[in-house]
């Protein structure tokens, strides 16, 4: 079993990213309105094509990502990587961070909160972990139904790189297993 999570902040969020991305993920990204979410959302949908591309050995441009909802078709869903394969997925982001989390043997749920931006900021790690787990219920071609864990899902350990920030992570592999962390992202995946 392998999970990577892949962690960068908004600093790397640069303009030439725009160049990884496909014309669904750029309108995407240019219909929000607040530059921080275009930002976020930029650097989130490049994070998921650096990282898949590394776990595939292909280029962050050849990874071919869908995002077609369930419910109702448009491009708005979790993401999926097209690709022969390909991990299970999952993207989250807040304030300053991105994360993506990849996973060999079923759905992956991650999620990072800062915790100043909820109503209660004690509930940061509760909150984190119930998205992780939501998403690891509801990810990918094989969903269970929504608000279900998928039966196998543990939570492992997950620390946020930076202060003020919750965050969790949910995929199928006994609690203890490894869990290979890029921060900042490499350029290359480790081999095994």
């Amino acid at each position: 079993m392998a999970v990577e999570v892949w962690w960068s902040s908004l600093v790397a969020a640069r303009h030439e990213l725009v160049g990884l991305l496909d014309a669904t993920e750029r309108a995407r990204v240019e219909s929000l309105d607040r530059p921080a979410d275009r930002g976020r959302s930029l650097l989130g949908a490049a994070l998921l094509r650096v990282a898949a591309g590394s776990w595939l050995d292909v280029a962050p441009g050849d990874v071919v990502v869908d995002r077609t909802c369930a419910d109702c078709g448009e491009p708005h869903g979790a993401p999926r990587i097209l690709q022969p394969d390909a991990p299970w997925v999952s993207v989250s982001h807040s304030g300053v961070l991105a994360v993506v989390a990849l996973c060999s043997d079923g759905p992956v749920g991650v999620d990072v909160q800062r915790v100043a931006e909820l109503d209660d900021p004690a509930d940061g790690s509760a909150w984190a972990r119930r998205e992780a787990a939501f998403k690891a219920g509801t990810a990918g071609p094989h969903a269970i139904a929504p608000n279900a864990v998928a039966p196998d899902a543990v939570e492992h350990e997950l620390r946020s790189p930076l202060a003020g920030y919750a965050a969790a992570l949910v995929a199928p592999a006994p609690a203890g297993e490894p869990v290979v962390v890029h921060w900042p992202p490499a350029a290359k995946r480790p081999s095994s």
